[in-house]
């Protein structure tokens, strides 16, 4: 079964991949940004430049994060995961708080030409001095709608790749030395890739009034949405199952009810209308 699972989770994998990749090339360009002057003084609403810019800069990740799942390197994938989830929270963000544009490009922008620095208690100034706002809050505070059940765990996992983390040190033994060559929850990791990804695709790509190719193009993301769903609505029942079945070890059982917990949160995360795919078919499963 698991092995059907993952086949499956690598097809839609390669289906993001091709979509994303069209998407790119035909839809993103950055309006906004080539004029840097239009830049500097704020004359247009760049929202969707910064939502292109954050779905090829996820688009190239996930390409990276397939090389890495096809070679069994699951950790590395979680920690570029964690760059594509934090994309995904900023942008709907932005999405919903369109005013503050300028802590997502201007801003940013200027303190990389160091015309704007950062001072103590995170206040960014010019180079008069003038204060002109603070540094963002970070992902937890981007965080809206269903995805605040699931984020601050969700994160947690997450950030246990990106750092030396104890806790995963299961990873790399192979008792009575270290290793490199297991292959940890290939499922799980892939599960969560498509999850992070879908929110992603399905806030910018499927979304009423965006410019597809074609609408056959624009049918096939549509469906892709759907696919991945309600691929993901069943893999998260069957994690929960096997949960529910294997939960006798006195040294996990807390740990095996917090994801349990976890995994409820970010399926019924999946329900929540994110763009314009029309969710009926939750209702009729």
């Amino acid at each position: 079964m698991e092995t059907q699972y993952i086949n499956k989770a690598d097809k839609l994998l390669n289906k993001f991949i091709f979509e994303s990749k069209k998407f790119v090339e035909y839809s993103c360009f950055p309006y906004g940004v080539t004029d840097q002057n239009k830049i500097e003084n704020n004359y247009v609403n760049m929202v969707d430049d910064y939502e292109y810019f954050s779905f090829t800069k996820s688009t190239k990740t996930l390409i990276s994060i397939k090389k890495l799942l096809h070679s069994s390197l699951n950790e590395d994938a979680m920690i570029l995961l964690r760059s594509i989830f934090e994309n995904y929270l900023s942008t709907r963000y932005l999405q919903e708080h369109p005013q503050e544009i300028d802590e997502f490009i201007s801003n940013p922008i200027q303190l990389t030409l160091r015309k704007y620095i950062v001072k103590q208690g995170g206040i960014i100034v010019d180079r008069e001095q003038t204060e002109i706002g603070k540094q963002p809050p970070g992902p937890s505070g981007y965080k809206l709608g269903k995805d605040k059940k699931y984020f601050t765990d969700f994160y947690e996992v997450l950030s246990r790749y990106a750092h030396c983390n104890f806790g995963i040190i299961d990873h790399y033994l192979d008792i009575p030395n270290y290793t490199y060559e297991k292959d940890n929850n290939p499922l799980l990791i892939r599960l969560y890739v498509i999850f992070v990804f879908t929110k992603l695709f399905e806030s910018i790509v499927t979304v009423r009034g965006e410019d597809h190719k074609d609408v056959r193009t624009k049918e096939s993301c549509y469906k892709l949405v759907e696919e991945s769903l309600i691929f993901q609505d069943s893999l998260f029942l069957y994690f929960i199952d096997f949960i529910e079945k294997n939960n006798e070890s006195e040294s996990f059982k807390f740990h095996q009810r917090h994801m349990k917990d976890l995994m409820k949160n970010m399926r019924k995360s999946l329900r929540e209308p994110l763009g314009d795919v029309i969710k009926t078919f939750f209702d009729e499963m």
